[in-house]
């Protein structure tokens, strides 16, 4: 368990077993945890290992995937601008490589 959280910090903890599928291995995800998490068979899971050596199974966050929904993003960001908002100065970072202005 990690040393930095409680008991009380957990939501569910237990013990899983790592098993032989095919040539990797796998754990098993204990239908508790399925149903808190609203997983179900087939979803993408990432698999992040921390620079503490812990194993982190997450579900995979859905990306914005196309122009049109970035755009309307972008949008709804700028909408939050008010014409009377502070803005700073326009900062000048030179110029690197071949770019054209």
């Amino acid at each position: 368990m990690d040393h930095n959280h409680s008991r009380r910090d957990l939501i569910l903890m237990t013990t899983v077993t790592l098993s032989r599928w095919g040539n990797s291995s796998a754990v098993r995800i204990p239908n508790q945890f399925m149903r808190q998490l609203n997983l179900v068979e087939g979803m993408e899971l990432e698999a992040i290992l921390t620079p503490e050596n812990h194993i982190l199974l997450r579900p995979k966050t859905k990306l914005q995937e196309t122009n049109e929904e970035l755009r309307v993003h972008l949008q709804m960001l700028l909408s939050k601008i008010k014409p009377d908002s502070e803005r700073h100065e326009e900062i000048d970072l030179g110029i690197e490589g071949d770019e054209r202005i």
